[in-house]
């Protein structure tokens, strides 16, 4: 059984497959008792004190639409280094994906920062476009106090 899409203007008919329209990267995310999507820690940069750091617990949400009930959806990730190297949080448990109605949650664990520089997280679904999120990480050095007589 497939779900079609018709385009009456276009002359066209279209499967409807599952895909993403939209991810979020933070420190938390979760349904509430409404089925209502919550962000904690919505995560645009990465301030670290120093390098090399593991980053204890990331999440990324993304709103997955025309997905079918009985259909099976393959999702890739990846996290790309600012010097273009490929690297994931240690298995088993480095990676989590839930899927909730038309949300994934995945949660990444101990993930690993090496440089400084863009961070790209990397999403997709089946054939589709992916999804990035860039997110610099930013070595902060600790505030100097002024010893005060």
């Amino acid at each position: 059984m497939f779900d079609l899409h018709i385009d009456i203007e276009l002359h066209t008919i279209t499967i409807r497959m599952a895909r993403i329209v939209g991810v979020h990267l933070c420190e938390l995310a979760f349904l509430d008792n409404c089925d209502r999507l919550c962000l904690i820690g919505v995560t645009t940069r990465l301030p670290v004190p120093t390098l090399p750091v593991a980053v204890h617990q990331l999440m990324i949400a993304a709103r997955v639409l025309d997905r079918r009930p009985d259909e099976i959806m393959n999702f890739a990730f990846s996290l790309t280094t600012p010097s273009g190297l490929s690297t994931v949080p240690d298995p088993p448990d480095g990676i989590d994906v839930h899927i909730f109605a038309e949300y994934v949650l995945v949660t990444l664990r101990q993930i690993p920062l090496t440089e400084e520089g863009i961070y790209r997280f990397t999403m997709s679904l089946g054939h589709h476009e992916p999804f990035e999120i860039d997110v610099p990480v930013l070595r902060v050095s600790q505030p100097a106090y002024a010893e005060i007589h």
